[in-house]
């Protein structure tokens, strides 16, 4: 497919007589770039499919005959890669999932990216309303609409039950699992509202009613959660621990109570638990250890040690992921300035 566009793109440009410099410098890429198109090497973002057709005087159909398959594909690279689109970007990518939803109903990916593409939007807008906020605060900072503007926006925790509950959630998961009731992961969707809700006798239900048809590892894990929401503290460390004693060789338990530790401020613990999980995970390992690991360390006060496990999650997404550049780079290098500036 890379070659195919790459042919195409150096067709057009060679007909109406533009150099890859020219080209290029419209485009706002580097000359590297669109020699590495032609080549076959890579392809443009699916952003870039506007700007692309106006140079050309194309059409976007015109210019690239992509399959829906491959469109779903470029549009998940696009949204992982980019931390920002232009509006351009957008308005067509919106256009173009809502052709494909129309046309096929029944694919379920379509909505999904149109689900992820809002998602990243709003993440944009929220950063944005998150800087008027602070600039809000710095000059009226008793005002309490700003913090609880900000509370909103960060999903902050917050004494108002009115605010911070997830009942929707809870309610769509019941229902959804009428529905799809052997789906046994869907019910552990549903246990963490449930629990974070403090609805806790139904939540025992549903590990009841699950580990009669087939044996959950993290059971006795959610098990602990409903005893620490009870307040239980000394129960649920100990069926946590149970669950990573069950399975010793398994990377989830250690996960699951790594989080829990930091929850409770028993940082070194969830230190430890980190650890564990990225010994025990098979490869290529997730990134939420380190990333983990990095904010424990600096609430410790360890900017060093946080650095060392940022410079490690940069290590994993080029190395086992094949990450080179876009946002999933940029942003852990943001973080890396960060704590050097500390």
């Amino acid at each position: 497919m890379n070659d195919e566009l790459g042919r195409k793109i150096r067709a057009l440009r060679v007909e109406r007589g533009m150099t890859q410099e020219t080209f290029a410098e419209a485009l706002g890429v580097t000359p590297q770039a669109v020699s590495k198109w032609e080549n076959g090497v890579s392809a443009p973002d699916i952003s870039m499919l506007p700007a692309i057709s106006v140079s050309f005087g194309v059409t976007i159909d015109e210019l690239f005959s992509l399959s829906d398959g491959e469109s779903l594909e470029r549009i998940d690279n696009m949204l992982c890669g980019a931390r920002d689109l232009t509006e351009s970007a957008f308005a067509s990518t919106e256009t173009l999932l809502r052709g494909i939803a129309a046309r096929k109903p029944g694919c379920g990916d379509a909505y999904l990216r149109l689900a992820e593409l809002y998602e990243h939007r709003i993440r944009t807008l929220t950063r944005q309303a998150v800087e008027h906020l602070k600039q809000a605060i710095r000059i009226q900072p008793e005002k309490k609409a700003c913090h609880s503007c900000m509370t909103n926006l960060l999903h902050g925790y917050g004494g108002d039950w009115t605010c911070t509950n997830t009942l929707e959630m809870v309610r769509y998961y019941r229902e959804l699992m009428k529905r799809v009731p052997d789906w046994q992961e869907g019910w552990y969707w549903l246990l963490d509202q449930l629990i974070g809700n403090g609805l806790l006798d139904e939540a025992r239900e549903v590990i009841e009613a699950t580990e009669k048809v087939r044996h959950h590892e993290l059971a006795k894990s959610r098990l602990g959660d409903i005893a620490y929401a009870a307040g239980n503290g000394g129960e649920a460390l100990r069926l946590w621990q149970e669950c990573i004693d069950d399975a010793p060789q398994a990377w989830r338990p250690h996960a699951f109570r790594a989080d829990r530790m930091v929850r409770m401020g028993r940082y070194d613990e969830a230190i430890r638990d980190y650890e564990a999980w990225l010994e025990k995970q098979p490869a290529p390992a997730f990134n939420d250890p380190y990333i983990c690991m990095a904010f424990l360390y600096e609430e410790k006060g360890d900017a060093a040690k946080a650095i060392e496990m940022r410079e490690k999650q940069l290590r994993v997404l080029r190395e086992d992921f094949g990450f080179e550049s876009g946002e999933v780079i940029d942003e852990v290098e943001r973080e890396i300035a960060r704590l050097r500036a500390i």
